[in-house]
């Protein structure tokens, strides 16, 4: 098992990897579809990430979460934007009456939140931590190496979400599946940018968090079927789920480029080249 350990600390690609393989197949391969599930399931994959990312960085990948919480939140939340106006939009129609709040919902709305936390984490910490951190240790002298890191973790971030067959159902799914690949992707990009900032994993996590809870307290107020933006949405694209995408990746491009002047440009990566 050392030997096993050693290896893997030794082959940052190697084990970043075979974490985000696993990470991934295991939320394909083990669907969760109620809330419960998915906390239990994403609580697992927590740690089991946690893991991975330190064998990759080691005491360096934890040892600055606790600064800059605030700073990074602050521009969280402002790339979470658009979900909050839609969940503004389901908050509205609650009031309105036009919807019931299912019995036991204070129960399923902690669960919610448990869930949501963890996911979260775990999508940090897979996604950005280590795809990044793998990337980074072992091709820290590659000019381009930044570029190549936000290109594959808003790719893969984005793909994630869409995995599975029903996408090819047909040309409107698979319009709607890139349109989620690129809006997951930009969201991504933003989030890697404030990584890059403060190495601050879970200030990121606690806004991915509350970026799902938004959908999650809609499941939890409504028993909604439980969706981490998989391609089952996809199967039913209409106009107005192209508009929701399109008003989203806009947002998310003009809030690329106003994190990147305020927030990117301000990033030492020369530094982080030399001491990551």
């Amino acid at each position: 098992m050392r030997k096993v350990i050693d290896f893997m600390k030794g082959h940052p690609i190697f084990t970043g990897i075979i974490g985000v393989a696993i990470g991934v197949a295991a939320t394909k391969i083990f669907v969760a579809d109620t809330i419960g599930k998915i906390a239990l399931m994403r609580i697992i994959l927590t740690m089991a990430m946690s893991m991975f990312v330190y064998l990759i960085s080691g005491e360096k990948s934890f040892e600055k979460c606790h600064l800059a919480t605030g700073y990074v939140f602050k521009w969280g939340l402002l790339t979470i934007i658009p979900e909050i106006v839609l969940f503004l939009g389901f908050l509205f129609i609650m009031v309105s009456g036009n919807s019931t709040v299912v019995a036991g919902w204070p129960l399923r709305v902690l669960l919610a939140v448990c869930a949501c936390i963890f996911v979260g984490l775990f999508e940090e910490l897979t996604f950005r931590a280590t795809i990044n951190d793998a990337l980074l240790y072992r091709f820290r002298d590659n000019k381009h190496i930044f570029v190549w890191i936000a290109i594959i973790s808003s790719l893969v971030f984005g793909a994630v979400h869409v995995i599975t067959g029903k996408i090819f159902g047909s040309p409107a799914a698979l319009g709607m599946a890139a349109l989620k690949i690129l809006s997951s992707g930009l969201s991504g990009l933003c989030w890697l940018i404030l990584y890059w900032k403060t190495r601050n994993i879970w200030g990121i996590a606690l806004t991915h968090a509350l970026c799902d809870f938004t959908t999650f307290l809609q499941s939890a107020l409504t028993e909604a079927h439980v969706t981490l933006g998989g391609a089952e949405n996809y199967t039913g694209a209409s106009a107005g789920g192209f508009g929701v995408y399109l008003f989203q990746i806009v947002f998310s491009l003009v809030f690329v480029i106003i994190l990147w002047n305020k927030v990117g440009k301000t990033i030492d990566f020369e530094e982080i080249r030399k001491s990551w």
